[in-house]
C-alpha cells in the first residue's frame, strides 16, 4: 500500500500547520521564559475582528539541537535552582530536522 498516514489518518497530502494560529515561530533561546512567552502569545491571538480564536498549544516542535532543552522544560520535576517546573507535561515534544535554521 502506497498511501501516507500522518497522525492516524489516511491521506495524501502534506502534514503541517494549516494555518498561521496554529504555529509559532521563535529565534529566542529555549528557556521556560521564552516557552511560557510563545504559549501566552499563542492564546492571545486574536481574529482580524479582535474575537479571542481561544488556541490552546499543545505540541512543542524543535530541532535536534534543541531537544535537550525542551526535553527538560516539559519533563522535569524541578526548574532551575530547584523551583517547581510549571511547564512539566504542557505539550508532546516532536524532534525533526526540517525546522533546524
Amino acid at each position: 500500500m502506497n498511501d501516507e498516514y500522518v497522525y492516524g489518518v489516511r491521506a495524501r497530502i502534506n502534514a503541517g500547520f494549516g494555518l498561521w494560529q496554529l504555529g509559532f515561530g521563535s529565534k529566542a533561546t529555549l528557556d521556560s521564559a521564552s516557552y511560557a512567552a510563545a504559549r501566552a502569545a499563542m492564546m492571545n491571538f486574536r481574529s482580524e475582528n479582535g474575537r479571542i480564536l481561544g488556541i490552546s498549544p499543545t505540541t512543542l516542535v524543535v530541532p535536534p539541537s534543541l531537544e535537550d532543552a525542551a526535553l527538560h522544560i516539559l519533563n522535569t520535576e524541578n526548574g532551575t535552582g530547584g523551583a517547581s517546573n510549571p511547564w512539566k507535561g504542557t505539550a508532546d515534544l516532536i524532534v525533526t530536522p526540517f525546522v533546524a535554521g
